[in-house]
């Protein structure tokens, strides 16, 4: 496992989660995955206020209710940066535990890649851009600009990142958007859930529909 603090530059910027009310707060940000706006809305529009882009999904899957907006600070390990990146790969975890790199029809990894990946670079948050289509998805989407990220929670530390082992990430609230916020910003008829019709979420494979909604 690296060891001692890095050189490598201190990253900052927004990141997005899509939670059910209280979970937030209950279960912090360490073992999660996040994304940027573009990739939490499409995460949002494609699997839990439809199904799968394929109609409305009502209740809404998970009872997710609101996305919450993180301000990240990432400092790559050395190893990482050694190796010309800042991020590893992006890992899924499953009520905290890290699944590994899942594709298709939930096939993943498993806990030892988890703990490979780790041991080589330390705990570092992992990354996968949407136009990379890798680890998933693992095809074109409306959301070109999508990226999706996964925070290990041994890696998070307070104050800037120092980019030990275990000290590759920190955050802090940044705010809130509840999903009946933003089906009400726009009233319709398309997606109808808990007395609310909206045409928030109308054209889920579009494009330009899908920057709008961003």
């Amino acid at each position: 496992e690296p060891t001692g603090e890095s050189e490598a530059a201190l990253l900052e910027f927004y990141m997005y989660r899509a939670v059910a009310q209280g979970k937030y707060e209950e279960y912090g940000v360490g073992n999660t995955s996040t994304g940027n706006l573009e990739g939490v809305v499409w995460y949002v529009t494609n699997e839990i206020v439809t199904q799968y882009s394929n109609g409305p999904r009502c209740p809404r899957r998970f009872n997710i209710s609101e996305i919450r907006r993180i301000k990240i600070k990432v400092r790559p390990t050395a190893a990482l940066a050694a190796d010309g990146m800042d991020f590893g790969v992006r890992f899924a975890y499953d009520q905290g535990k890290c699944e590994g790199r899942c594709f298709p029809g939930n096939l993943c990894s498993g806990e030892g890649d988890c703990a490979e990946q780790f041991a080589k670079y330390g705990f570092v948050p992992g990354c996968n851009r949407f136009t990379d289509r890798y680890p998933f998805p693992d095809m074109d989407t409306p959301a070109p600009s999508g990226v999706w990220y996964s925070l290990p929670a041994r890696g998070l530390c307070e104050g800037d990142p120092t980019g030990a082992a275990d000290c590759t990430w920190a955050y802090e609230d940044a705010g809130v958007v509840t999903l009946e916020d933003l089906e009400l910003s726009r009233p319709g008829q398309d997606n109808c859930c808990g007395g609310r019709c909206s045409d928030f979420w109308s054209g889920p494979l579009d494009h330009w529909a899908t920057t709008q909604r961003t």
